[in-house]
């Protein structure tokens, strides 16, 4: 077994989406890369319950989701001592150039716009690899 290996068996993975569908996509992904601690939420508030609750290593996260939308969860996620430091990659289908401006001077770590390649999540997924801080 590799280091890319371990790190897929032991890493935690939050995939936030309002879409059945989107999180079933991301999941398949995720697990096709080896990813095997994947955790799900409907929304950002269910997110920051299992956030709460769970170590989580990276944040995979749609933008217009009810209740507390994605901008809304990383803003509180990097404003959060106990989790500032997680990557964030936000999903959306809307690439309006203030929406991504507004991402990143919130502190988003990637940006992904949907509809996207099953190996374009990967490829931004294993660059966010190495912000990980695993312990």
């Amino acid at each position: 077994m590799d280091k890319m290996d371990r790190i897929f068996q032991t890493i935690n993975v939050l995939v936030v989406d309002d879409m059945e569908s989107i999180r079933s996509v991301v999941n398949s992904c995720l697990k096709d890369i080896g990813v095997q601690k994947i955790h799900i939420a409907p929304n950002g508030d269910e997110a920051w319950k299992i956030m709460k609750s769970t170590r989580i290593d990276i944040i995979i996260c749609d933008w217009d989701m009810p209740k507390v939308s994605g901008l809304e969860l990383l803003k509180l996620v990097r404003n959060a001592e106990n989790y500032c430091h997680i990557p964030f990659l936000m999903l959306t289908a809307t690439t309006e150039k203030e929406r991504v401006v507004n991402a990143l001077e919130a502190g988003v770590s990637d940006y992904l716009s949907k509809p996207f390649q099953p190996k374009e999540l990967e490829y931004r997924f294993i660059k966010l690899l190495r912000k990980v801080k695993l312990p």
